[in-house]
């Protein structure tokens, strides 16, 4: 069992109706009703490779070197549509807190 299972008696029926809320999500849409979703990503690092790709050759792929340059961690959220797959805000920081949260869906 998962540790939100052991503590939370109603866990499954919580993902049973967020379940039938993305099913229900594309008639929603029809009716101009959104089902929105949003997903957070944190310590993402941010890389940069520090030499240009090498250039496609006849018989021979593009290649890229292995070194990068770190620019330290990032954290992302996102919301995502469930009806359409689209992805209409992103938002990109160093921190994730209830601020950046409030920020986010703002």
């Amino acid at each position: 069992m998962t540790p939100q299972r052991d503590t939370d008696e109603h866990f499954d029926e919580k993902v049973a109706d967020i379940n039938r809320l993305y099913q229900q999500a594309p008639e929603m849409a029809k009716k101009g009703e959104i089902v929105m979703s949003t997903d957070e990503l944190t310590g993402v690092q941010a890389l940069e490779r520090q030499h240009p790709g090498l250039p496609l050759a006849p018989g021979k792929v593009e290649r890229r070197e292995f070194e990068y340059v770190r620019h330290g961690t990032l954290s992302f959220m996102v919301n995502f549509e469930v009806a359409t797959g689209h992805v209409p805000t992103v938002s990109v920081g160093s921190t994730r807190n209830e601020q950046d949260f409030a920020q986010h869906i703002r």
